[in-house]
């Protein structure tokens, strides 16, 4: 019975873990697109009505072998189609 508890805690951890992770860099990224914008209530409007979808689209949480991640592209494509101009591009 103790094991099966410390492996249930185990897992909540690791999940909990996860998801603080994937919060915390939603704030980051939606931060940083808000700053990008440089006030133009235009950008700025489309960030606050769809990064929320996008980021949905764009994170992956990863797994064994590979680390989450946000898919850059994804996200900024979603953004521009969402919101029907082409607020951001890719750097090469």
């Amino acid at each position: 019975m103790n094991r099966l508890l410390v492996g249930l805690l185990g897992v909540g951890l690791v999940l909990g873990l996860k998801y603080y992770n994937r919060s915390s860099a939603a704030a980051d990224v939606k931060a940083h697109l808000v700053q990008l914008c440089e006030g133009e209530s235009g950008c700025v409007s489309a960030v606050e009505h769809h990064f929320d979808t996008c980021f949905e689209q764009a994170y992956k949480m990863g797994g064994r072998r590979q680390a989450s991640h946000v898919e850059s592209g994804e996200l900024v494509q979603c953004l521009n189609t969402k919101g029907q101009k082409s607020y951001f591009a890719l750097a090469n």
